[in-house]
């Protein structure tokens, strides 16, 4: 299976129509969104890639009431996590989300979790503790000094690429 990892959007409508695009170019099977969406209609956008979604919230969050009735009134396979953290299994695998990146360090020092994903700082990471991959997609909200980002984790090998939006 093939998950794409999306932080940080911060509303950036542009950026996220990027990331939406490239998704449907990959073969992916489920988007696995990790926080900072903001507005309901970010949430709106990213429900159309018609893609099974699990989302955590983020920091930068606001009406989450709003955000679910949109997720669902597009997509009925988005589901949120109704913590700062979330598990779902998979064929047998358990992943954990979070937006938080000392949520993840934690879940991935118990060695529990095939793999354990946050978002937050805006910075990719793919690295491992212990055994267990942790990895950051970026933001999908592009910075000065960071372009979009987003990372597809491939199950089966339990690795992750990052995909870098190229201005022009």
């Amino acid at each position: 299976m093939r998950i794409a990892l999306l932080s940080d959007i911060h509303d950036h409508e542009d950026a996220l129509a990027w990331a939406l695009t490239e998704i449907a170019t990959h073969s992916i099977d489920y988007i696995f969104a990790l926080g900072d969406y903001c507005a309901p209609f970010t949430i709106t956008q990213l429900a159309t890639a018609g893609l099974p979604t699990f989302a955590v919230w983020g920091n930068n969050d606001a009406d989450k009431t709003a955000m679910v009735q949109h997720a669902h009134a597009h997509n009925i396979r988005f589901s949120f996590a109704p913590h700062d953290f979330g598990e779902i299994t998979m064929s047998s695998e358990t992943y954990f989300l979070t937006h938080y990146p000392q949520l993840a360090e934690h879940a991935a020092t118990t060695g529990t979790y095939a793999a354990v994903f946050h978002g937050h700082t805006h910075r990719t990471r793919n690295e491992k503790i212990g055994t267990t991959p942790i990895l950051n997609p970026g933001a999908i909200m592009p910075h000065t000094d960071t372009p979009s980002t987003f990372a597809i984790f491939d199950t089966d090998t339990a690795t992750a690429h990052h995909i870098t939006r190229h201005e022009i």
